[in-house]
């Protein structure tokens, strides 16, 4: 009997599905038990909830920006302002480390 996780699984073992369902269908993770229409069931119904989820952040977000954008436009341009800041530390500091190499290569690779 082949490993579930081998890909010949589901065409030559159908019993691997018992084993471990998710080795039977990547599409639904084997929650449809090799049956096309259940597995399209599931999937439909996952990407409902999915959709769902979506349009509720969607409508929380314009209700957000709504009542406290510019509070938050505020927010952000403090922390564009401190990580531009610290980016440009960040930059001088790599420059540093990477002139150092440099130099210390030179001086070594020099003959004496």
């Amino acid at each position: 009997m082949s490993d579930c996780n081998d890909s010949s699984c589901c065409s030559s073992e159908k019993s691997c599905c018992s084993e471990s369902r998710s080795c039977c269908c990547p599409a639904c993770d084997g929650d449809c038990g090799g049956d096309p229409v259940a597995c399209a069931t599931k999937m439909w119904s996952d990407a409902f909830f999915q959709a769902m989820r979506k349009v509720h952040v969607d409508i929380l977000k314009a209700k957000i920006a709504k009542a406290w954008g510019p509070m938050m436009d505020k927010s952000a341009d403090a922390v564009m302002e401190a990580m531009g800041v610290k980016w440009q530390s960040m930059m001088a500091e790599a420059k540093a480390k990477n002139d150092l190499a440099a130099k210390l290569a030179g001086i070594m690779s020099a003959k004496p």
